[in-house]
């Protein structure tokens, strides 16, 4: 939305409303009441009806109650309202039939027009509530996410789409919806059309067309229930230069054939000798067409396991997609890639970085291991996470490492810890409270640091000012670990931040910023606050854990919600781990330092000392 022209009838809380509507860049999807219910819905269906009671399937409704107790209390008033009722009947849940039965309806209501209209009008009028932060409103936008699913995470997202109406002028609406032009839109008129917008996910008959490299069948044309594989270089030279062999996919690629610009690339390379590659055809039924290319390649992946489990090699996806909504192309790939890229040699970051690393973890490790090796769990630690790590990461996207999937990367993490809490010679429980401590702290430092900079982010909402560099550069400091943010320069300099234009979403988070940095009590209140998230993700963490473990239902969703967190806190233990190695500190005493940071920021605030000033003491400004 870069660019945007603010309109006389775009009031400031419609402005809030389009900065919070869509989800962050790269952000996973959301783990809301939605997810909770369905994740009780998923034990139910799973479960023994004699087990459901007893053992560890009532533990994990138990905290699945709790769950969704939390996450019901963060509904606006009108969607609590609608879904209530349901909720209401979640409550007796003795009977897994019952309660299976009962998901089922929420899922539905949860995710129809009606519900997502509630949200949305919980959204807005939460947002002309004057100094309502983006903490507030995100929460709500992500209900909103969540009822959508993966219309709201995709590449031309709804809610970018609906921010846009509320916002763009008439002139760049008509432009980007290819229209001659569009009338003057009154505020409600551009609430109306969000909200349309909201609601009209593409959901219809879905057909995904993808292609793999490095791949072949063994007949021209092999199929396994909804999945068709082709060889290209027979099916294409049939379809497109009237051949003589029919077959029942022949038409549909004649009519795709122009919006689909990869497949002529691909009738190019493959009669080219030595090209190897299947063309895949997967019809999904009535699915959303947003998450239609990641569902096909789910279920073909799975049966390509079974070739490489088998002894196989492992196809190469090419990058190209095209999908079919209604028998029509509602989306597709530009280009495709039948080769390996070419690794970069000349890579400086890459390498420049691992080497610094790699010397400064020699020089703080040398008097350590010339005393002796690595101990057996801390090496065990160390290797399961370098694994856990590649889901995302450079290796990977750059040199060809084969990426590890979420599920198992919990699986290494989990492995890891157990292996930390051995080298610590510590109880398990009591580092994992130790460092929930830690993620609580780091949670609320970073929540602050976010809005006390909310005046100087870089956004389509930002208003040109000649001080604001100059401002910047006074209260905050780019440092290898990240930015720094000088709390007490902040304050100092408060008229001078204050005098700077933003929008009233950026103005209500600042000043919710320095409330907490001034108020003992404000500050209380938000550790208190970021102690009880972290609590709750703690406690899904150990379900996703479990299921991993024992085989239990656990949508992607649920998984990938716990990512950062278990990604944070195994990197927290392995600095413990290696500090005492480094240093000969047991691993009780390290504790100790961490569950301390937490002490003593509490007596702190209890004695009335405020953020800022202890900020301004620790500088040696006081």
């Amino acid at each position: 939305m870069v660019g945007v022209q603010r309109k006389a009838d775009v009031s400031g809380w419609m402005l809030a409303v389009a900065q919070v509507l869509p989800l962050p860049h790269r952000a996973v999807a959301p783990y809301t009441l939605g997810e909770a219910v369905s994740e009780l819905g998923e034990y139910a269906q799973a479960a023994e009806p004699l087990s459901w009671n007893s053992g560890f399937p009532k533990k994990n409704r138990q905290s699945l109650r709790h769950e969704i107790d939390v996450q019901a209390g963060a509904l606006g008033r009108r969607l609590s309202a609608m879904v209530g009722p349901l909720l209401a009947d979640l409550a007796e849940d003795s009977d897994p039939a019952a309660v299976a039965a009962t998901v089922a309806n929420f899922n539905r209501l949860w995710r129809s027009e009606p519900a997502i209209a509630q949200a949305f009008l919980d959204l807005c009028d939460e947002a002309k509530v004057p100094g309502a932060t983006s903490r507030r409103l995100r929460r709500l936008s992500t209900i909103l996410a969540s009822q959508i699913g993966p219309a709201a995470r995709d590449s031309f997202s709804l809610l970018s789409k609906a921010a846009d109406v509320l916002v763009r002028s008439e002139e760049d609406l008509a432009r980007g919806w290819g229209q001659p032009h569009f009338e003057q839109l009154t505020e409600a008129r551009r609430l109306g059309m969000a909200t349309d917008i909201l609601a009209a996910a593409p959901t219809g008959q879905v057909v995904v067309w993808t292609v793999y490299y490095r791949a072949t069948i063994s007949g021209m044309r092999e199929v396994a229930g909804p999945m068709t594989f082709l060889r290209p270089d027979w099916a294409l030279p049939n379809a497109f230069d009237l051949g003589v062999n029919d077959f029942p996919e022949r038409a549909e690629l004649r009519e795709i054939r122009e919006g689909s610009p990869w497949l002529e690339d691909l009738h190019a390379e493959c009669v080219k000798l030595g090209n190897q590659a299947i063309l895949i055809r997967t019809d999904l039924g009535e699915w959303q067409a947003a998450s239609a290319a990641d569902e096909a390649r789910r279920r073909i992946d799975a049966i390509l396991a079974i070739a490489v489990e088998a002894g196989g090699t492992s196809w190469q996806h090419a990058g190209a997609t095209t999908v079919l909504l209604g028998g029509k192309v509602w989306r597709s790939s530009l280009g495709l890639v039948l080769r390996p890229s070419r690794v970069i040699e000349e890579d400086s970051y890459g390498i420049g970085s691992t080497g610094q690393i790699v010397s400064g973890a020699a020089r703080q490790l040398d008097d350590a291991l010339a005393n002796g090796p690595m101990p057996v769990h801390l090496v065990e630690a160390l290797n399961a996470l370098r694994e856990a790590r590649m889901t995302d990461h450079r290796d990977v996207h750059f040199y060809g490492i084969r990426p590890v999937s979420p599920r198992v990367a919990t699986a290494l993490e989990d492995h890891a810890m157990e292996h930390f809490a051995s080298a610590l010679n510590v109880r398990a429980e009591n580092l994992t409270t130790a460092l929930q401590r830690r993620e609580a702290l780091n949670q609320a430092d970073n929540l602050v640091a976010q809005q006390l900079m909310a005046p100087f982010q870089e956004g389509w909402s930002r208003e040109p000012h000649e001080k604001r560099q100059e401002l910047e550069q006074k209260i905050s400091e780019c440092r290898p670990a990240g930015r720094v943010i000088n709390v007490s320069g902040v304050v100092a300099l408060l008229d001078q931040i204050r005098a700077l234009p933003m929008t009233d979403l950026e103005r209500a988070d600042f000043e919710e910023a320095i409330a907490i940095s001034t108020n003992p009590v404000k500050e209380r209140q938000l550790l208190e606050e970021m102690w009880c998230e972290t609590e709750l993700l703690r406690a899904r963490h150990r379900r996703v854990r479990n299921a991993v473990n024992h085989g239990l239902p656990l949508n992607e969703t649920t998984l990938n919600s716990i990512r950062r967190f278990a990604d944070s806190t195994s990197s927290t233990a392995l600095n413990l781990a290696l500090t005492s190695f480094k240093t000969g500190d047991d691993g009780s005493t390290l504790l100790g330092r961490e569950e301390s940071a937490w002490t003593h920021r509490m007596d702190r605030i209890c004695r009335g000392m405020d953020w800022a000033a202890d900020d301004r003491r620790a500088s040696g400004d006081a």
